[in-house]
């Protein structure tokens, strides 16, 4: 079975970008139904608005005119120059016969032209008592020379997962651990003018925060114009953030920080918790549980249609685990990124 053509997929290509989305419907009911379903609007609409901090081509396989295969990928334009990443898909009917491997291969290819050294691909994982997960990624991604660099959590919440009054009393206790010395303020959609200079700084630490497992990258420096060209992403795309932080009353900075990503479709159940961080010197006052208790009212408030809250931990995060937990979310699966080192 040859006959493969591999292309970046053109934005204004109608007949493609549908196939190319048949391929990620195709793979997600038979590689894991019950993650998340693709959504038209975001992939669609994710071409003609990428993501203004990196270039993202998407390589289609394309046989007889049908997409059978498309590899996601993603080159950071600002810092991490070394790097690149990207998700590979094959439609079920397609599968072993090699599709895979020329994605990989037209990926790798394409990073070296671009200078780019370090390379990673993920799949996902059986981890615990979670759903049980083929291993064909995992030997797809070692066969190839890639090693395991970093193991994530799938998991999963309803945003009624608590009875009512478990979740107030949760609430007040973190409150009450809090304290006075921070002003909690939430919105839904752009960040408020007067503080994206201070959400900008926060978003600037998540890469020193987060475990990163052997995973090479360095830190992001997030500036104001990055922060307002993402916003105009999201409101393109319509995707909502659901935003709650803590300021610190004696500085005026954005000390923790929470996001939830709802879509604006309202037949769509799910939104995705984004990165919840909170400075150093401010840990200990439960303010990471705080303010995603008041960021998930703002959703079941603003958000009728979403039913589950979906985020991913690394397995090494238990601080985070720990309030996810305490907050109802349940394993799913687990999932990893697997790093290639490119011959300089």
């Amino acid at each position: 079975m040859s006959n493969i053509q591999i292309v970046e997929l053109d934005p204004a290509d109608d007949d493609l970008v549908a196939s190319a989305f048949e391929v990620l419907r195709a793979a997600h009911a038979a590689d894991a139904p019950e993650a998340p379903a693709p959504h038209w609007g975001n992939f669609s609409l994710g071409l003609v608005h990428p993501d203004p901090a990196e270039h993202g081509p998407t390589f289609v396989a394309v046989r007889d005119g049908e997409a059978v295969g498309l590899a996601e990928a993603g080159y950071p334009r600002r810092e991490n120059l070394h790097f690149g990443w990207a998700s590979i898909h094959v439609h079920p009917d397609h599968r072993r016969q090699g599709i895979g491997s020329d994605l990989l291969n037209h990926f790798i290819e394409d990073a070296k032209r671009r200078g780019r050294t370090t390379l990673t691909i993920d799949t996902r994982l059986t981890w615990e008592d979670g759903v049980e997960r083929s291993k064909a990624g995992q030997l797809f991604a070692e066969k190839h020379g890639f090693e395991q660099a970093l193991t994530w959590i799938n998991r999963r919440c309803a945003v009624d997962a608590l009875e009512p009054e478990a979740e107030q009393a949760l609430l007040e206790q973190a409150q009450a651990a809090a304290g006075d010395a921070y002003e909690i303020v939430s919105w839904i959609g752009r960040t408020p003018e007067h503080l994206v200079d201070t959400m900008a700084r926060i978003d600037s630490t998540i890469l020193e925060e987060v475990p990163l497992g052997d995973l090479e990258l360095g830190p992001e420096t997030i500036d104001a114009e990055l922060k307002n060209a993402r916003a105009d992403r999201n409101e393109a795309m319509g995707v909502n953030a659901v935003q709650t932080i803590a300021i610190d009353k004696a500085t005026g900075e954005a000390v923790a920080n929470t996001a939830v990503f709802a879509y604006s479709d309202p037949e769509y159940p799910d939104a995705f918790q984004g990165i919840t961080i909170v400075n150093p010197a401010h840990r200990g006052h439960r303010l990471g549980t705080l303010l995603k208790i008041l960021n998930l009212r703002l959703v079941r408030e603003n958000f009728p249609q979403v039913r589950h809250i979906w985020t991913d931990n690394a397995d090494v995060n238990a601080p985070m685990i720990g309030i996810n937990v305490a907050l109802g979310y349940e394993i799913l699966d687990g999932g990893a990124e697997f790093q290639r080192k490119l011959d300089a």
